[in-house]
């Protein structure tokens, strides 16, 4: 086929976001309804987060984006997520979904997003184009080693929209502060009701004298006898409901072999797993990539602040530091006690610079310094500046 001029844009009209539906149902094994049903029952969903490449008024390739806002700490950090990546076969090898990505990065920095997410089993394609893995901790669990729980305190029953309010409280609650965690509005609960995901899981609560104080959620069993357990949030002081809770999930799921779960170290079923003998792997399928460098540290302003502040070996000192990344710098001063941020360098400062990859920024980003990385190595400050975060990114956020 001769490669005729490519235009590369967001869709206009219902009548493109049709054809897109098209191509996926066309593309993927899941089928069209998947993709329609998760946009159409999106009531934040806007056509510019929909990409298309298109030849002589024919839609070749697309690319979903689904903006997302996580926390670190108390910051909200605005990452796009990118999904939904399909090309029509006889317009496949044209480098078409590469100008998307390429197009799609230079309009996420200016819609001012810090961060781009996705998810990818054949990753050498977008590690050529800016992308990079980054390991996240997942447990693995034998469904046979799981015992029942002694707590007849706790009843667990279903889920339905009445308790929506009641469970977003929760996750509300559980997840305050929750370094990775997605901010969900009271739109987003309602709405995400109606999507596939969701809609394929099992849901049930934890009662305790008459009071919703945990909820769970678990996926459907798929391939190979594999269970999820979405997610799992309760309220403080009532880590107890963690483990009947969880068993009773487990119930729903009888025809699973084994229990996958990405649990924050400081979740109460952590322990439990590890006396049922869980294995902590790590899944290397979540690529990123920063978009926005000194901004996205930037928003880190007061965080760095208390944390240098509380730091013996650092409160009382004044730090001119240099991090880049990917070509980006930002510049951290901590002087009498304050931090400020700044995208270029004070004149008469001299300035430690750390050099970091895009690996380790978004890890210690996440998940906090563990002193792995060769290029970071030997700076105690990161330590400070990136300690250990009870983090996770639920299942059910996953696009």
């Amino acid at each position: 086929m001769t490669t005729q001029q490519t235009e590369i844009r967001s869709i206009v009209n219902r009548t493109e976001l049709e054809a897109v539906y098209d191509i996926l149902g066309n593309a993927f094994h899941v089928g069209r309804d998947f993709f329609q049903i998760r946009l159409d029952q999106d009531s934040t969903y806007d056509m510019s987060t929909t990409w298309i490449a298109t030849q002589q008024n024919t839609i070749t390739s697309t690319v979903q984006l689904f903006p997302i806002i996580s926390r670190v700490d108390h910051a909200e950090v605005k990452i796009g997520g990118l999904g939904s990546v399909a090309t029509v076969p006889e317009y496949q090898g044209q480098g078409q979904c590469r100008q998307i990505l390429n197009t799609l990065t230079q309009w996420m920095e200016q819609e001012e997003y810090d961060l781009s997410l996705l998810y990818a089993v054949i990753t050498p394609f977008y590690e050529k184009h800016g992308w990079n893995i980054v390991p996240e901790p997942l447990y693995n669990l034998n469904a046979t080693s799981i015992t029942a729980s002694n707590d007849t305190h706790i009843e667990a029953i279903p889920f339905d929209s009445s308790y929506c309010d009641a469970v977003s409280d929760i996750y509300e609650h559980f997840n305050d502060s929750r370094t990775y965690t997605a901010i969900r509005s009271s739109a987003v609960w309602q709405d995400q009701l109606h999507w596939p995901r969701w809609k394929a899981a099992a849901c049930l609560l934890a009662v305790r004298d008459g009071v919703i104080v945990a909820y769970g959620l678990i996926s459907e069993t798929k391939e190979g006898g594999i269970a999820h357990l979405e997610e799992l949030c309760y309220l403080e002081g009532e880590e107890n409901s963690a483990v009947p809770l969880f068993h009773a999930l487990v119930q729903q799921r009888l025809d699973a072999t084994s229990i996958q779960a990405s649990l924050p170290d400081d979740h109460a079923l952590v322990e439990a797993f590890i006396q049922w003998g869980a294995e902590k792997n790590t899944m290397n399928y979540a690529m990123w990539k920063v978009i926005r460098f000194h901004p996205l540290l930037a928003k880190l302003t007061s965080i760095f602040q208390k944390r240098l502040g509380n730091s013996p070996e650092y409160a009382q000192e004044s730090l001119p530091l240099c991090l880049e990344c990917v070509g980006q710098k930002a510049y951290i001063h901590y002087l009498n006690g304050e931090v400020s941020i700044e995208s270029d360098a004070r004149t008469g400062l001299e300035y430690t610079t750390i050099i970091l990859s895009q690996e380790n920024f978004i890890s210690m980003l996440f998940q906090g310094y563990d002193g792995s990385s060769k290029e970071a190595s030997l700076h105690s400050v990161l330590e400070v500046l990136f300690p250990n975060q009870n983090s996770v990114f639920y299942n059910m956020d996953k696009f």
